[in-house]
């Protein structure tokens, strides 16, 4: 039973196999989170984005309005000077 652990002595090698894994999920959890952050500002800059193509798409809607009622005035004020 001795030799099986006589040929794993890294293992127990003064902690320092238990450090590098320690450090490795440390850095392993700092990256899960910087993803996180990175999820949410997409997120966020995905929601600002939706609202303004919202607000472009209302912008260009309402421009339309006004260029149809500035033509209608055109074609009324064209009307009443052949008349």
């Amino acid at each position: 039973m001795c030799s099986l652990w006589s040929d794993r002595k890294d293992v127990y090698d003064n902690g320092k196999p238990t450090d590098a894994i320690r450090n490795e999920l440390d850095r392993a959890e700092g990256a899960k989170q910087d993803i996180a952050g990175t999820a949410s500002n997409i997120e966020g800059t995905s929601t600002k984005l939706e609202n303004a193509i919202g607000t472009a798409t209302d912008a260009s809607e309402r421009f339309d309005q006004l260029i149809n009622e500035c033509q209608s005035i055109i074609d009324a004020v064209r009307k009443q000077s052949t008349d």
